[in-house]
């Protein structure tokens, strides 16, 4: 046998890694809880969500990573989604763990950040990017092996972007900085905009000259936000032309 009879033709569909990003208040944890998913609490802001089950407030990444882990290693088997609310607060959370545990400050040293700690010029910078790239994308792999969706819910900023042919552009983006977004963006299945109008709810799957979204599922450029409607239009291999008429 060689490595040739190994390659892989097939389709493979595994459970979908996504950011659902929106303002505050636009119906991002309901729409978690509507998923049915187990919720890791980065932010205490989850308690009014009825039909949600949660994990204890996390104040520390070392609380955040223990949960993970735990779901990573068969906890998560039979659940049907995890979220994280917000992966804006958890990477936080992560930079305060790097410029303070790790560089041996005390907790109420708030004069050490990213550019002074580790010996200066933004070092901790790249521990942070280390813990994302080799610790945390691979436990929420580890999820999604175990058939749970992976949910990241974030809040929206407005954000600078250069594109590869070197324009910059103002976006609607999740809360993220950019010397840290872009493996979130790549990893993600969807990246997908919550927004309001009134009473109606929608998300955004598709990127514009104003928002960044994107999907790998050929979505509607827009659905309500609703994890049913969002399923519905996965598995349906004609949402597309269905909602576009």
């Amino acid at each position: 046998m060689t490595l040739m009879d190994s390659l892989v033709t097939a389709t493979s569909p595994a459970p979908p890694k996504l950011i659902v990003y929106g303002q505050p208040g636009v119906g991002k944890t309901t729409f978690a809880a509507s998923a049915g998913a187990v919720l890791i609490d980065c932010e205490n802001g989850a308690g009014a969500v009825g039909g949600l089950t949660r994990t204890p407030y996390l104040q520390t990444w070392l609380q955040m990573r223990q949960w993970l882990v735990e779901l990573a290693s068969g906890a998560a088997d039979g659940a049907h989604a995890v979220a994280i609310d917000t992966i804006d607060w958890m990477v936080q959370r992560i930079v305060e763990h790097v410029v303070v545990d790790l560089d041996g400050k005390s907790p109420n040293d708030i004069t050490n950040t990213l550019g002074s700690s580790h010996g200066g010029y933004y070092k901790a910078r790249e521990i942070v990017q280390n813990i994302v790239y080799r610790d945390l994308l691979p436990m929420l792999n580890a999820i999604t092996e175990l058939g749970a969706a992976v949910i990241l819910l974030a809040h929206a900023a407005n954000t600078k972007m250069t594109t590869p042919e070197g324009y910059d552009l103002r976006l609607a983006a999740p809360d993220l900085p950019q010397w840290i977004a872009p493996p979130f963006i790549e990893w993600a299945d969807g990246v997908l905009y919550a927004s309001r109008d009134g009473e109606d709810r929608t998300l955004k799957t598709e990127g514009t000259n104003v928002v960044l979204a994107k999907n790998r599922y050929s979505l509607p450029t827009e659905l309500p936000l609703s994890w049913a409607a969002l399923m519905n239009a996965m598995t349906n291999p004609n949402s597309k032309e269905i909602e576009n008429g």
